[in-house]
């Protein structure tokens, strides 16, 4: 109950923040994904690629597991990131394979879990986590939070990104105290220089890693 307490204090202060009406979406990216892009760290090339990697994936995996499996498609910066539950190694093997080999993919980080589907109680505390992880970056100066990525699974904490260093220390000290929910935060992140925040700064864009 003090979790979502918390989370409804948060998204309201997060309309606020963002300056767009309504609730926070649940998946960052899509609802307020043109409003974010201009503050991305990415190339508006490799944005588009991104989201065009995501569309791609969503409908070819979930067509093949249907209802068999609870797999959730995230990316950034040409990286995918596979979470979610599937009931054997077989369609573990499957999401991760289609994923490798869709065009312009660099790396697949598999994170999926051989168990049964979640709940949907589950996914809501997902949610809530999320939203109250992405009101505290929105809050703190350290964390570029419209470079990154938070994606909440099963109360783990994936964070994606392009930030330095100190940027991203800064964010998974920021979410692993977000709540006492959190069981822990796993940093998929590309650490760029303080050369290269500078440019992007100053810029808008810097080269993507590699």
């Amino acid at each position: 109950m003090k979790l979502f307490t918390n989370v409804c204090k948060a998204a309201l202060l997060l309309s606020v923040a963002i300056t767009l009406p309504g609730c926070f979406p649940i998946i960052a990216g899509t609802g307020i994904y043109s409003a974010m892009v201009l503050a991305d760290r990415r190339p508006i090339s490799v944005t588009t690629i991104d989201r065009g990697i995501q569309l791609e994936l969503d409908a070819t995996i979930n067509n093949k597991v249907g209802s068999n499996a609870h797999i959730n498609v995230n990316v950034f910066n040409q990286k995918v990131l596979l979470t979610g539950e599937v009931p054997n190694q077989t369609y573990k093997d499957l999401a991760f394979r289609e994923a490798s080999q869709q065009e312009n993919v660099k790396k697949v980080f598999n994170e999926l879990k051989i168990t049964g589907i979640s709940s949907t109680e589950d996914r809501l505390i997902d949610t809530s986590l999320y939203s109250l992880i992405k009101t505290k970056f929105v809050a703190t100066t350290d964390v570029p939070s419209n470079s990154m990525k938070i994606i909440v699974e099963a109360k783990r904490v994936y964070l994606m990104g392009m930030v330095t260093e100190l940027e991203a220390k800064a964010a998974a000290t920021v979410a692993s105290r977000a709540s006492d929910s959190v069981l822990e935060v796993i940093k998929l992140i590309d650490i760029i220089s303080e050369e290269e925040k500078k440019k992007l700064d100053s810029m808008g864009v810097v080269d993507p890693k590699k």
